[in-house]
């Protein structure tokens, strides 16, 4: 602690300052000093004030020159009191520390899907700090895309896809096909945006300056409650000696805790790299499928549409070209990419409708000014109908007044089912010419069936649901005669009838055409058999199920699940001629329904 005056001053002299404070910091961090004091001595307070004043007055030093003076001071104070870590450092000084910065070299890990990816950037920039050449490298960049080598720089871009033997030659802005601008990345761009977005009240920055000198001062970046961003938080490692970044960790809040998604290192600052690593002359094989995208009109003008609308009309335009198989114009769409490229990526499907699109949302993460668009298609695989979820990003590629142009840069999420609904019902009764299938062909659904009328479970006792000893009963005791079909059947005084069920899909909603829960059904289709022949029957069902083949039971599942293709397998032999099978689905709540077709043995 500070003897008196004579003590403060002769360590205030010490001080050298040459650089002015980031004014944008001046007033807030002079209101900490002023509340840190508070909670001093008195007579400590008055004896630094009264030191600094007389500093200022009898010396040359500029305001904020002095206010610098107050900071470093202030950290000693608060060291030698109470032990407190000093915060001299600010953001400005990073930024500065960058003014000379010539060349980089980036090494960043990521997590995608559950799957580690590397990647390697080398950047150059001009005397103005601009990105002037870029070479990027990842052994992985997911399917169908494999490895992926490319440089750039202005006006001209290359890319290298090893697994497809493709090179890619005439981009303009190489970030369009990385799916991200690499000046996302690079750290003076990074440390200037916090800065902003600090004083505009967006982030939160949290300073933690160490004693040790060999050890970075570590910048916390986190966002408030509400924003769009609210579940992210990053940590930059900077190095004391040259203020310069040398690690950056980004975390996302996911299972009750922030975990780490993204670590990226900086090397190689101001280091001359071999100028042939910006072109990929002499490193492609002499037999490489050329594809010259110069003069390729890429990506969607936005034109009087918003943002969100914009993101939305892309990827719209982008699926309808894919149903129309127009994958040139799909490819333009998505990356520039090769029409081949983009036909890959379906791996075969079929895709036939649109089923929704949008709207698009601003993706959460931070460092990207990204749309996500989520859609949903009706697609067709090996004689299968299935529904694709996918959500789609879209990005603009130019950002200048007019035009402003965007460009779909990836698939972000993918999920798929087994399609449903079209489902008709018709009283037609027994009509066993309409579910009788002549000889089915391996995989082929049987979408027509007659269903008996529902049998309703009853609720026993002060309940208002039937409990599971009720549903079980049920399950296990048939209502109907499962040995043989019968036209008409009466239950309890009742007629109960049977309706032709069609669906368009394998899997049938049945939900669709009876919405009602806890019921039991009975459905019954033929198989006519050229020769006896081992067959497996796939069955899915919502809920429970049980199968009869000729009036045997050959399958019984007491279950609670989703209808999903093939949940059951199950071996069978049919005979020659006329086969009988019926089902029994039981709906134990909520949604229900099934699917069944004929596999190999």
């Amino acid at each position: 602690m500070f003897k008196d005056e004579t003590d403060f001053e002769k360590i205030v002299n010490r001080l050298k300052i040459d650089t002015e404070p980031n004014p944008k910091h001046r007033e807030n961090l002079h209101r900490k000093i002023l509340a840190a004091l508070e909670e001093e001595q008195p007579a400590m307070r008055t004896i630094v004030l009264r030191t600094l004043r007389s500093i200022i007055m009898k010396s040359p030093i500029t305001k904020l020159a002095a206010a610098a003076v107050i900071i470093i001071v202030m950290g000693i104070f608060l060291y030698t009191n109470n032990n407190i870590v000093p915060t001299a450092y600010a953001l400005q000084d990073t930024i500065d520390a960058y003014t000379s910065i010539r060349s980089l070299h980036i090494k960043t890990s990521r997590m995608v899907g559950g799957e580690n990816r590397t990647t390697d950037t080398w950047l150059e920039f001009d005397m103005h700090g601009n990105i002037n050449k870029v070479r990027f490298n990842t052994p992985n960049c997911g399917e169908p895309v494999g490895s992926l080598t490319i440089v750039g720089g202005i006006g001209y871009g290359e890319a290298w896809l090893a697994r497809h033997n493709l090179y890619i030659v005439g981009y303009n802005n190489p970030s369009c096909i990385l799916g991200f601008d690499v000046s996302q990345i690079e750290p003076k761009g990074l440390v200037e945006r916090f800065s902003q977005q600090e004083a505009q009240g967006e982030l939160i920055l949290d300073v933690n300056v160490p004693l040790q000198k060999d050890e970075p001062i570590l910048v916390t970046v986190t966002y408030p409650q509400g924003s769009l961003s609210q579940n992210w938080k990053k940590v930059l490692y900077i190095d004391q000696a040259t203020s310069l970044v040398k690690k950056i960790e980004k975390f996302e809040f996911t299972e009750g805790k922030f975990q780490l998604k993204q670590s990226t290192e900086f090397f190689d600052y101001n280091q001359e790299f071999d100028p042939a690593m910006f072109s990929l002359e002499g490193e492609i094989p002499a037999d490489t499928l050329v594809f010259d995208v110069t003069n390729v009109e890429a990506g969607l003008l936005q034109g009087d549409m918003t943002d969100e609308e914009a993101a939305t009309e892309i990827v719209r335009q982008f699926f309808e070209a894919a149903i129309a198989k127009d994958f040139t114009r799909a490819g333009q769409l998505f990356l520039a990419a090769p029409d081949f490229l983009v036909e890959q990526a379906f791996m075969g499907a079929n895709l036939l409708e649109i089923i929704s699109v949008g709207p698009a949302e601003p993706v959460t993460d931070p460092d990207s000014e990204a749309f996500l668009c989520s859609c949903k298609m009706l697609v067709e695989f090996e004689g299968q109908y299935y529904e694709l979820g996918v959500a789609m990003k879209a990005e603009q590629i130019s950002t200048e007044p007019e035009p402003r142009c965007w460009l779909m840069t990836g698939f972000i999420s993918m999920s798929i089912g087994p399609a449903s609904g079209d489902v008709t019902i018709s009283k037609t009764g027994a009509n066993l010419d309409a579910v009788t299938y002549d000889n089915p062909k391996r995989g082929e659904f049987m979408k027509k069936w007659l269903v008996l009328d529902p049998i309703w479970i009853e609720v026993r006792g002060d309940t208002l649901f039937p409990v599971e000893e009720t549903q079980k009963d049920y399950f296990e005791t048939e209502q109907i005669n499962t040995a043989q079909f019968e036209p008409s059947v009466t239950l309890n005084g009742k007629n109960h009838k049977w309706s032709l069920l069609e669906s368009k899909y394998g899997t049938i909603d049945c939900t669709s055409v009876n919405e009602n829960w806890y019921l039991v059904t009975y459905l019954y289709s033929q198989i006519d058999m050229p020769e006896e022949k081992q067959w497996t029957l796939g069955i899915g069902s919502d809920d429970s199920v049980k199968v009869w083949l000729n009036g045997e039971l050959v399958h019984e599942n007491w279950v609670t699940r989703g209808v999903g293709i093939d949940n059951d397998r199950v071996p069978v032999t049919l005979q020659k001629g006329i086969n009988q099978i019926m089902i029994k689905i039981q709906n134990r709540g909520g949604p229900w329904g099934f699917c069944c077709r004929l596999l190999d043995e």
